[in-house]
């Protein structure tokens, strides 16, 4: 399979929406993921992005896009792009006009959705430049609202990608199970994002689970599921935890665990499990 893909805007007069973010680095950032995660699979991706580029006027960014996608022979086009609506919507839509493009479309609102974006669902584009000019079926991508407090908080550029990919492709790109397990034990921990939100558990190191690792500190006398989680990854990685094993209670054998886990890492040996310490765990 091939498809041609482009973030929309990203170039000069051609600029994006702004609300709680800006759209452009959005738009750029899952196409980026999309196209790293399929580079050595078999569809092959053609990049339609006029990234940087300066034209004397919006439809010449257009056509640029469409130009280099009908010459590219894909069987499908991409359109990714983030919504705004005065604070009054939230969640995922897709625009297509081909029989063909609304069945994809309908598919990535349904992957998008169930990574806990609401369902707007697919949407006639017949209006829409990209989607009207070029030859291949095409589905504009609204993936959330830039003026949602809802959908920015939720915003992880891995599982939009992931979600997309999977609608369109049909394949689930590989998760860190290490990851995923953390994720789901952060969340029984009552530990939160920066956001103050549970984790999206998908298996991807992402900004958000990224906040949350920056502020885990665990310590002798600790008691929890991440807890349970740490002793868990220390036996496996050949660092014994003591008789009672992964019971969930940071006592003097997983101490002494955690010491020998960084000394064997040349990390600072007191003890403690903060950010470079986890590090080291998820291997």
């Amino acid at each position: 399979m091939i498809i041609s893909i482009d973030a929309g805007h990203n170039c000069i007069p051609d600029v994006g929406a702004i609300g709680l973010r800006k759209e452009d680095p959005l738009n750029k950032e899952v196409v980026g993921k999309i196209i790293k995660k399929l580079k050595n699979t078999a569809t092959k991706i053609i990049d339609c992005t006029p990234y940087g580029q300066v034209f004397s006027n919006v439809r010449q960014s257009l056509q640029y896009r469409c130009n280099k996608a009908n010459k590219s022979n894909s069987d499908l086009h991409l359109c990714i792009h983030f919504n705004k609506g005065g604070g009054k919507g939230e969640g995922v839509e897709c625009y297509a006009i081909s029989q063909t493009g609304k069945n994809y479309a309908a598919k990535i609102c349904n992957e998008i959705a169930l990574v806990g974006y609401g369902n707007r669902g697919v949407k006639d584009g017949s209006r829409l430049y990209v989607v009207n000019h070029t030859n291949m079926p095409c589905v504009l991508v609204e993936c959330a609202f830039l003026d949602s407090a809802k959908d920015m908080n939720r915003y992880n550029a891995d599982s939009i990608a992931n979600a997309i990919i999977k609608a369109v492709v049909g394949v689930i790109i590989s998760v860190n199970s290490v990851i995923t397990s953390f994720q789901s034990d952060c969340n029984l921990s009552s530990i939160t994002d920066k956001n103050g939100n549970k984790l999206v558990v998908d298996g991807v190191r992402g900004d958000l689970t990224n906040s949350v690792i920056a502020k885990v500190i665990l310590r002798i006398g600790t008691s929890s599921n991440l807890v349970k989680w740490l002793q868990t990854r220390l036996i496996t990685l050949g660092f014994p935890c003591g008789s009672t094993g992964a019971d969930g209670i940071f006592g003097s054998a997983t101490l002494e665990a955690v010491k020998n886990l960084q000394v064997k890492n040349k990390l600072v040996v007191d003890g403690i499990v903060g950010p470079n310490t986890l590090n080291k765990l998820f291997g």
